[in-house]
Parts: structure tokens; sequence; C-alpha cells
């Protein structure tokens, strides 16, 4: 049996993106436990395309929250039947096997608690995002292979990173709310 994931979304004025990003998550070849998405004020149409998919639980706040404090909300308001923590961010277009993937993951690695994806260019798909997070001695922090080709990197192999990008990322809950979730002063994007 499948772990439950919730899968979280935190939108600002994204409504360019996230009829994509919606889409590509409704077709995963495993379906998320619930799919919340956290609008945070957003001026544009993004809540009238989302209002649109009815097994999206949407949740509007009344001024922008930033990311961590978005991401928070929508944890806490999850399903406390879900194992799992799924962020994605509004402007990311996950591959159909996205989820039984990480879910894999998880199975294959129970001794690891978070999760990261291999990020492509949504504009160009031959380049990386990033594999995640690397951090240097002297305090810098840089997305790995980020700018690089796509068939430099081989996804098939599993590595460990300092961190994952939260921007599409699996998170054991249980571990979430002992760190006590996202540092809120990290307002970021949304």
């Amino acid at each position: 049996m499948l772990d439950k994931v919730s899968v979280i979304i935190v939108n600002w004025n994204c409504e360019q993106f996230i009829e994509q990003c919606l889409l590509s998550l409704l077709a995963q070849t495993v379906k998320p436990f619930e799919i919340i998405l956290v609008d945070n004020a957003s001026s544009d149409c993004s809540v009238d395309i989302v209002s649109r998919f009815s097994s999206i639980r949407l949740i509007e706040l009344d001024q922008n929250t930033g990311f961590a404090a978005g991401n928070n909300f929508a944890i806490k308001a999850a399903s406390t039947e879900s194992e799992w923590i799924a962020l994605l961010n509004p402007d990311a277009f996950p591959s159909p096997t996205w989820l039984e993937e990480l879910v894999g993951s998880t199975q294959n690695n129970p001794e690891f608690d978070v999760f990261g994806s291999t990020l492509v260019n949504a504009m160009d798909s031959s380049v990386l995002d990033g594999t995640g997070d690397v951090y240097h001695a002297s305090g810098l922090v840089w997305r790995k292979d980020h700018g690089a080709e796509d068939s430099v990197v081989n996804r098939d192999v599993e590595s460990e990173i300092f961190s994952p990008c939260a921007a599409a990322a699996l998170y054991r809950r249980s571990v979430f709310f002992e760190a006590n979730g996202f540092d809120e002063d990290f307002f970021g994007w949304a």
C-alpha cells in the first residue's frame, strides 16, 4: 500500500502557469491523497482558474503571507492521514511519474525524511534548473547542476543532497512539524 501524500501549492498571481501545473498534477500515475492550493491574495485570475478544479481544495488568504508562511498554513490544514507532504510551485509542471518516483524513493530509502526532484527549465527542457541545493563551508548555497544540459545527469541514480529545492520536494509530515515548519522570515516570491 502506498503512503498518502498531500500536495501543497502556494500561489500568488501565477494565472499564466497554474492551469498547466494543476493539469500535470492531476495526470500523475500515483494520485495525491489531496491537493491544497493556498492563494496569497492574488490580484489576477488565478482563483477563477483554480475554482474550475473541483478536486482542488482552495484556501484564499486575504493578504500575501509569502512562501514560507503560506506553506506552513497549508501543511497545518492538510489531512492528518497524510504521512507525506509534497510541495510544488505553481510554475512547476511535474512529469506524470513525479509523485510515483518520489514515493518510490521513500520506500527504497526509509531512513530519509526529505526528498528532492530534478528540476528542468520549463522554457527549455534540455537545460536543468537544478538537482538540489549545495552548501559550501563559506556559507554560500547554490543550485546543483543549475544551467547544465539535462543529458549530463543520470536520472536513474539517486544521490544525497544538502537540501531539496522546495519547488518540487517531498517531506515526511512528522519531521516537518518537529522542525516547526519553514522559517516565516523567508517571504520569498509568493
